[in-house]
């Protein structure tokens, strides 16, 4: 096709103009081969897409399980598509977090070595790597909010948000609840998760005047 612009590229392009993302979700599904071909300026159709700041989360996920490689490839102008989300979609926009939690972490296939994997339970939740997820350094400040996961109510809460600080969250609630790329206390853009070590799930537990369960690993 002309200026190598697939059929999906054109179909990103009628979305953004239009407003009507059905025919593209359907192009990336039915042709995903295309989701692997640039455009002359080096842009894949996650490119366009998050260029556009309106495509809709539905979208995003296709064109990454059509070709997870396109979330590390730079184009022309040295812009990732997570650069180019980050600064299209509006802060108002409803769907923002959850785009940029599908950029961030949404890895397809990654969820098979169990050793480093955060389980999916949900065909809608996150297939995600504790790699690319969770980071090494604590926010910094971090907030006792409850010693049950606000999700489940039933494990322990061990997982920290980034940058807000709520503890929150047990490990196996995390795809669920990050597909929205949302803190469930406070709402705000999660960037970057944080597993509490040690004496941190002790101290996190007496800040919420409970006992730390046996089955708990520190």
């Amino acid at each position: 096709m002309g200026l190598t612009q697939t059929k999906l590229h054109f179909a990103i392009i009628r979305g953004t103009m239009e407003g009507e993302w059905i025919h593209a979700i359907r192009r990336a599904e039915k042709a995903p081969y295309e989701a692997t071909i640039a455009n002359p300026y080096g842009d894949y159709p996650l490119h366009l897409a998050c260029y556009s700041g309106v495509a809709p989360p539905e979208l995003i996920r296709a064109l990454i399980d059509a070709y997870p490689d396109a979330l590390i490839k730079e184009n022309k102008k040295g812009r990732d598509p997570l650069e180019l989300a980050a600064k299209n979609y509006s802060f108002t926009d409803p769907n923002r977090a959850q785009v940029l939690a599908l950029l961030r972490w949404h890895r397809p296939g990654s969820s098979n070595n169990a050793s480093t994997a955060v389980t999916q339970q949900h065909s809608s939740d996150l297939i995600c790597n504790s790699n690319n997820m969770f980071c090494d350094s604590p926010p910094e400040h971090m907030y006792s909010c409850s010693a049950q996961c606000v999700v489940c109510l039933e494990e322990v809460a061990t997982i920290a948000m980034k940058p807000c600080g709520h503890i929150c969250l047990c490990l196996g609630c995390v795809p669920t609840t990050m597909r929205k790329g949302l803190c469930p206390v406070d709402r705000c853009e999660v960037r970057e998760l944080y597993q509490l070590q040690g004496d941190q799930i002790n101290i996190h537990m007496s800040m919420c005047g409970s006992d730390l369960p046996q089955n708990v690993p520190v």
